[in-house]
């Protein structure tokens, strides 16, 4: 009688859930050509732990040319969950069926034939971020990759695109979404110097854009006081009437309500952990000012509560930095910038930094210093960029290095291991790594994956350990049946576990040998 109730429990909770759409923005990139338009995504959850991932009618815009290709439809994708993120990880073999979009009569998809597909995906809470990766090399000689949403991964309206009227009283100026000037500032003296605009829609963009705008920021006199133009992710507070002081800052808030004329608020949530900083400016000084030449920008990762740039205090709250206040004017050209974040536990291997960053705060500025630089100077800034590194820097096993070749990292190692005796090194700050051991007549041969943090890019490597078994899961014998049959699953101390562990770091041994260490 148990069994029976415990079988309509499951049925009732898989019954009871419906698919969830998310809708957001698609980026499509394929040879390094990317486009983007608005998509939605199914997930349904059948209450067993399998997921349903469905990208319908996907349609992809090269050169202007709409390419149709059909319904992407995903099944029994296994998630996991760790510190509140649901996370989706596969790869699968699928045929594309046709699209039912009235405007185009003929779908590429069923013409393909089996397609391999990589899936990674986040889920937090109601927001959807997801990594595609459409393998058409045997048919189209090409691999589409989509990405859905930002995931927190990037700052809102980093190509300056999108622009809204930001007011202060009779005036107005044009601010870029997500981004912040003196027309939205707030702090005693914002009357003063919200009266002229310093932000401004430019058809101006860098060399390659596929983006037709830039935002064009502009210092000015107020009070006879250079007001350097600044640009915030943040809020701009004009406190006092003495330039340098701390009360005139950037400052970004979580906590507070306020909204700006388009509806975003004046901070910008963050979930990544990126390795530098790209941005392209051009920088024009109108008078030489020879102890005062630099524009500079400064990005600033926190847990998400308050700070303020410059800063009144030390702030415990910051997880990385990455400025750079030598912006030159260069002969007024095109400069792109590529400025490097470094984490506070790296500049001093003492510091007490917060382990989840929460927001970012970047702050853009016509000078380096606070109210020099003269009255109209101007900077232009286009498509700025977070990077996400996943190279391999370094492998051990049990300590011991091991060594590069031409196609593979060589190691001799006696005795027993485990995925979790290989460290591997990256240069890529919050890259996960995926370590998958296959039995071999020499030892053991370690599979690595290293994928960065924003999900995109990846990097693998294999190791010979010669003289290797594999431990705890190396006594299992390989039975016969599909790569994705699972034979036992083992903690990391290599005692077998019933089930799969969620959330925790475990060891999965397959039916061919493979055995894979995930969360």
């Amino acid at each position: 009688m148990k069994n029976i109730l415990s079988l309509i429990t499951v049925l009732a909770i898989s019954l009871s859930a419906p698919a969830a759409d998310y809708t957001d923005r698609l980026e499509v990139t394929i040879n390094g050509q990317s486009s983007t338009q608005q998509a939605t995504i199914s997930l349904t959850d059948d209450g067993a732990g399998n997921m349903k991932f469905e990208l319908p009618n996907f349609v992809f815009f090269l050169d202007g040319q709409a390419m149709p290709v059909g319904n992407i439809a995903l099944t029994d994708v296994k998630d996991t969950v760790r510190n509140g993120v649901r996370t989706l990880l596969c790869r699968q073999d699928i045929s594309i069926t046709a699209g039912n979009l009235p405007d185009y009569p003929m779908w590429v998809g069923p013409s393909l034939g089996t397609v391999p597909v990589d899936l990674v995906a986040e889920l937090r809470g109601d927001q959807l971020y997801a990594v595609i990766n459409i393998d058409m090399s045997a048919t189209l000689q090409q691999v589409i990759q989509v990405t859905f949403g930002t995931g927190g991964y990037q700052v809102g309206n980093s190509g300056f695109e999108q622009f809204h009227t930001a007011t202060a009283g009779k005036a107005t100026s044009d601010e870029p979404n997500h981004w912040h000037s003196f027309m939205s500032c707030t702090g005693a003296l914002a009357g003063f110097v919200s009266s002229t605009p310093h932000t401004f829609v430019s058809d101006m963009v860098r060399p390659g854009s596929q983006g037709s705008k830039s935002v064009l920021v502009k210092s000015a006199s107020v009070f006879g006081i250079v007001a350097n133009g600044t640009l915030t992710t943040g809020r701009l507070k004009a406190g006092s009437i003495d330039a340098a002081s701390a009360d005139n800052c950037s400052f970004s808030d979580p906590a507070a309500t306020d909204t700006d004329a388009n509806g975003d608020p004046f901070y910008a949530t963050f979930n990544g952990r990126p390795d530098s900083l790209v941005v392209w400016v051009k920088f024009k000084q109108q008078t030489p000012v020879a102890e005062f030449p630099y524009a500079t920008i400064n990005a600033v990762l926190t847990d998400g509560s308050y700070y303020q740039d410059p800063e009144d205090k030390t702030y415990k709250n910051v997880v990385a930095r990455a400025a750079c206040a030598t912006i030159e004017s260069n002969g007024n050209v095109w400069q792109r910038l590529a400025i490097p974040f470094l984490y506070e536990t790296e500049r001093n291997d003492t510091a007490q930094a917060p382990e989840t960053v929460g927001c970012i705060h970047v702050t853009i500025s016509t000078n380096a210093a606070a109210g020099k630089g003269t009255a109209e100077d101007s900077l232009l800034v286009d498509d700025l960029a977070l990077v996400y590194n996943s190279a391999i820097t370094d492998i051990k096993v049990k300590g011991v290095p091991a060594t590069p070749g031409n196609d593979s990292y060589t190691v001799s190692v006696a005795g027993g291991i485990t995925a979790d005796d290989i460290a591997v090194s990256s240069d890529g700050h919050g890259a996960s790594k995926q370590v998958t051991l296959t039995d071999t007549d020499y030892g053991v041969l370690a599979t690595i994956t290293v994928t960065s943090a924003d999900l995109k890019h990846t990097s693998t490597a294999n190791v010979r350990i010669n003289g290797a078994t594999i431990t705890g899961i190396g006594n299992v014998k390989q039975q016969t049946g599909s790569a994705s049959s699972v034979t036992a699953r083992y903690g990391i101390d290599g005692r077998r576990t019933g089930t799969q562990p969620t959330g925790k770091l475990h060891i999965t041994r397959y039916a061919n040998g493979k055995t894979v260490k995930s969360f």
